[in-house]
């Protein structure tokens, strides 16, 4: 799907955007820091903003007026300036879970649950606002994983995912769900929505319902 008129204006801000940091020889530090902010643009307008907050508060504590934070500011309006029903992978994963022939969901079958990863808590957050309302999912129906979630209630969500009588239809999970647990038993689908920097996280995460016990053969997708 095409980008929205809003994210192809945040992405040109983004490539127009000039740092300090620009004048004369990059150091590696600040050279990652623009990567970052792209992977964190093409991850959600959620997580950009966040990522430009937190510089923009590392610059004010150094300096009040320093004077990337103007630049910086320009960029933070037009990423908040996307709305949710302008985020293109969003609208994308939607239309597919509702009418794509291979990738057509339907939340009330109990034996048939989503897993949807992401890399970035922001996205996840805003994953969790919009996309059960999107779906047509109940409150009861969603669940999330997280680093900033305790074990026991982690270890209560895995467990009732793989329940029949449960309600959860949906999970959305950081790369804490990732390794050592089981999410194949009712589930063979699942959804990258933003891409790791390593190749190696795709096989932690598509092994929680691509192992040993799977009856479906599993569907797996890489949002681009």
């Amino acid at each position: 799907a095409a980008i929205s008129p809003a994210e192809e204006k945040a992405f040109a801000r983004l490539g127009e955007l000039t740092l300090t940091i620009d004048e004369g020889k990059r150091n590696g530090a600040e050279m990652l820091f623009r990567t970052t902010l792209e992977k964190a643009l093409l991850s959600s307008p959620a997580a950009c903003a966040k990522s430009i907050h937190e510089r923009m508060g590392k610059l004010r504590a150094k300096d009040a007026s320093h004077v990337d934070l103007e630049p910086l500011a320009e960029l933070l309006e037009a990423v908040e300036a996307v709305a949710p029903d302008e985020v293109s992978k969003l609208n994308e994963l939607v239309a597919r879970l509702k009418s794509d022939p291979t990738w057509k969901w339907n939340p009330k079958d109990p034996s048939d649950r989503l897993v949807v990863f992401t890399e970035r808590i922001e996205t996840l957050k805003f994953l969790e606002k919009h996309l059960p309302a999107r779906l047509g999912l109940a409150e009861s129906a969603v669940a999330i994983l997280h680093g900033q979630i305790s074990d026991n209630t982690i270890q209560d969500t895995v467990e009732g995912f793989g329940k029949t009588n449960s309600e959860l239809r949906l999970l959305i999970a950081s790369d804490v769900a990732s390794e050592g647990i089981n999410l194949h038993y009712l589930c063979h689908r699942m959804i990258h929505f933003d891409i790791p920097w390593s190749l190696m996280v795709f096989q932690q995460r598509n092994g929680r319902i691509d192992r040993y016990g799977q009856e479906r053969e599993p569907r797996i997708a890489y949002l681009m």
